[in-house]
């Protein structure tokens, strides 16, 4: 059966496969133009011929708008204002056991969705590497006239490497055997060195955001509504019109673009439903914090004579604060001194980052108002 519709006020058209005719209907009438292959092209009960209607003039009594709606057609309310339909809804799991669309109504219109299921996004980890950095040997050397730890107001005789050292053999400021501080105390008794300078670059993000060998989940409708529209024709109420009669597990409905309340009465039950959805969540970038527990150490030797061959007094120094050394025997001379190249110890630093930020946002409402 093939359906054409057609809406008219005060006056209504059938339309055949080999004529047409016109027919007085009241205002308010609402019929659909019908063409049944079966018939043979004339529609039942559609009365006297093309020609002996238009010479006749139109007759209530056997004009279309007198053919009963029944069948699989039916009588249901006009459609309230701001609304579109009737249309045969089918709102069901979104599992792909939903029909297709009836016979009557074969015209499937939307397809929307509802009940959106959501699931946690992943981000992260974020983690960092260790930190990176830089030394630099120490700018002092202090001979003290007491052992370590040297009390506040001794004597000091500074032993200080020239500036920017590298660490090769440096003679600067020797301090001579037997040095005298006084009362016959011997300036060389211990020996500070600076701290070696540190200055720590920071830690490598390592972001695994998306390093997952499969795509993470993303959301999916559990509901869907399949929105059908066909065509009827025949008498109704006033306040009523013809429409294609819903097959079991489809509903009688009219929509309304956006979200609203349905009407009080006829179109009561509502359901909000969706085109599509917008996922507009992000990771908030991995950061690192600043480096924890990195140091610098090196070793540093002085030698008796300026050549940087006899008797080395080797000392640790390290970046985290001086470090004092007692010498043996006391009074022994500091001729010169080298040092190994700093070595930087990485420290850790901690991750920050990686966070869920933004929503999944619904898109293209509308509101489905059906029969109950």
């Amino acid at each position: 059966m093939m359906y054409r519709p057609r809406k008219t006020h005060g006056l209504c058209v059938l339309a055949v496969l080999v004529a047409a005719m016109v027919a007085s209907c009241s205002e308010g009438d609402v019929f659909y133009d019908y063409y049944d292959a079966g018939t043979g092209g004339q529609a039942p009960d559609a009365g006297t011929d093309a020609g002996d209607e238009e010479d006749a003039g139109p007759s209530s009594s056997t004009g279309p708008c007198d053919f009963p709606c029944d069948g699989d057609v039916e009588c249901v309310p006009l459609h309230p204002g701001g609304s579109f339909g009737p249309v045969l809804v089918w709102i069901g799991p979104n599992d792909g056991s939903a029909p297709d669309c009836p016979p009557n109504a074969p015209v499937e219109q939307f397809v929307w969705f509802a009940d959106l299921v959501i699931p946690p996004k992943q981000c992260g980890p974020c983690s960092c590497g260790p930190s990176d950095g830089t030394c630099s040997l120490p700018e002092t050397i202090t001979a003290h006239a007491a052992p370590c730890t040297p009390p506040e107001g001794t004597a000091a005789t500074p032993h200080d490497p020239p500036a920017a050292w590298d660490g090769t053999c440096a003679a600067d400021n020797a301090i001579a055997a037997g040095l005298s501080c006084g009362l016959g105390t011997p300036c060389v008794q211990s020996v500070t060195i600076g701290p070696l300078g540190k200055e720590d670059i920071g830690c490598a993000v390592i972001d695994k955001t998306g390093a997952t060998t499969t795509a993470p989940p993303k959301p999916s409708w559990s509901r869907m509504a399949r929105v059908c529209e066909g065509s009827a024709f025949g008498k109704c109420e006033s306040d009523e019109h013809c429409a294609p009669k819903p097959p079991p597990d489809f509903r009688q409905c009219v929509y309304l673009t956006g979200e609203h309340a349905c009407p009080a009465e006829g179109y009561v039950e509502a359901s909000v439903v969706y085109e599509s959805y917008k996922d507009e969540r992000t990771c908030t970038a991995c950061t690192c914090g600043a480096p924890e527990g990195s140091f610098c150490s090196s070793d540093v030797s002085i030698f008796a004579d300026a050549a940087c061959t006899t008797s080395p007094l080797i000392a640790s120094a390290w970046s985290d604060g001086p470090r004092c050394h007692d010498v043996v025997p006391k009074g022994r001379a500091l001729g010169a001194k080298t040092a190994s190249l700093p070595v930087y110890h990485a420290g850790s630093c901690a991750a920050a980052g990686g966070n869920v930020v933004g929503e999944v946002a619904l898109a293209g409402p509308h509101t489905l108002c059906c029969l109950v």
